[in-house]
């Protein structure tokens, strides 16, 4: 294992993270789009709103406390 110090995280762990929140919103989407007799499209629009959580909420997950 590499231990750069410009990675201050572990790829594999965020790259996780990323994975978890888009299928999670995904997910979610999809049991809203039931509602709306589209699930299909509110699964979409969940992995989309997935991705975008993603990227603003993982580097935070991922930074040390201190």
């Amino acid at each position: 294992m590499d231990l750069d110090p410009s990675h201050h995280f572990d790829e594999r762990a965020a790259g996780l993270a990323m994975l978890g929140t888009i299928v999670f919103c995904a997910i979610i989407g999809g049991g809203v789009g039931v509602f709306f007799e589209q699930p299909v499209i509110g699964a979409l629009a969940g992995g989309i709103f997935g991705i975008a959580l993603g990227l603003w909420l993982v580097p935070r997950l991922m930074q040390d406390p201190l």
